[in-house]
């Protein structure tokens, strides 16, 4: 199998974290370069990036995410991907929202490279973090990514226990849930 295909095949949405496991400098470097590599129209790469490593900034930006996510500040560090309207193309048609899912995809393969886990997170008040975050009115977040090492075991069983029912990687089907020849609607 293809490298890459390994990569895409094992991309879960990880929902509990080991913070017993550190992320390197080095790792979250290799992320964000991924993410910056991605295509966008023009070559605008209207992307920057917050990263919340500390305890205090992840709370921050936890401060504006919906309850159900609270799982999230086990990660070891969360990126804001934002959207810079400056540098996009069309933003009145908010064509950067393509871009922006492009540069999603980049970090999320990326992080399984590294050996870490991710889910990309939209149920925030952007409004909200914007103001924590004190960004210029012309960034706008639009996900949150939670990342660290997955929590297996005695690990997962303490973020359970600390903030309830966790959902399992198990109760997602890996590598999507249709075959190809479902996904396809028509190859003439």
């Amino acid at each position: 199998m293809r490298e890459i295909l390994k990569v895409i095949k094992n991309r879960a949405s990880v929902r509990a974290f080991d913070r017993s496991k550190a992320v390197s400098k080095e790792q979250i470097e290799a992320i964000l370069e991924a993410a910056c590599l991605a295509p966008s129209a023009r070559n605008t790469q209207p992307w920057r990036f917050y990263v919340a490593e500390s305890d205090k900034e992840k709370q921050r930006v936890m401060q504006a995410m919906s309850e159900h996510n609270s799982w999230a500040n086990e990660a070891s560090f969360l990126i804001v991907v934002l959207a810079d309207r400056r540098n996009a193309y069309r933003p009145e048609e908010r064509k950067y929202y393509i871009d922006i899912g492009l540069c999603l995809e980049n970090i999320l393969l990326e992080t399984v490279n590294q050996g870490l886990g991710a889910c990309p997170c939209a149920a925030f008040d952007g409004e909200k973090l914007a103001k924590l975050l004190e960004l210029p009115e012309y960034l706008e977040p639009l996900v949150i990514v939670p990342i660290g090492y997955e929590a297996k075991g005695d690990a997962f069983e303490k973020v359970k226990e600390r903030y309830g029912e966790v959902i399992e990687r198990a109760a997602h089907k890996i590598g999507g849930g249709r075959s190809l020849k479902e996904c396809i609607f028509k190859w003439a």
